[in-house]
């Protein structure tokens, strides 16, 4: 009697640089998103779960500004780009891998931030291109102040 296997589905969203996704659990990120070249500063400050993806961070802010969301829209981080899956889908997939372009439903924002100080840039509405700029809040240590 031959044995059947059973596979199970592999989790999409993977790590842009190809290695397995966030392991965070129920980590969260402050964040604070801040519309870019304004004064007085416009910002907005939100707590995400590490393991969203950018596109939920999309619907997030889509909501946060007050934006209907339906515009296309993408991330960048580096060199890489993470672009709204519906603006992804159009492209060459041997052209999106070596342009470092990835799809916003696939990246967990734990891979993308990371750590680093380098902020995450958002831009919606390409023709109208508003540009925003994500950081993770670091709280000031209260020794600090005596």
């Amino acid at each position: 009697m031959a044995a059947k296997i059973i596979r199970f589905p592999v989790d999409p969203r993977t790590r842009a640089q190809g290695t397995g996704r966030a392991t965070e659990g129920g980590a969260s990120l402050d964040l604070v998103i801040e519309l870019a070249d304004t004064d007085p500063a416009l910002f907005r400050c939100a707590t995400v779960r590490a393991d969203d993806s950018l596109a939920d961070l999309h619907a997030l802010i889509a909501d946060l500004f007050g934006w209907d969301g339906a515009h296309n829209y993408f991330f960048s981080h580096g060199s890489n780009r993470y672009e709204d899956p519906a603006l992804f889908r159009s492209r060459d997939p041997l052209i999106s891998r070596c342009l470092k372009l990835y799809s916003a439903a696939d990246v967990p924002l734990g891979n993308v931030l990371d750590g680093t100080e380098a902020p995450l840039f958002y831009a919606y509405n390409l023709g109208n291109c508003w540009e925003l700029r994500i950081s993770v809040r670091k709280d000031v240590a209260l020794e600090q102040f005596g």
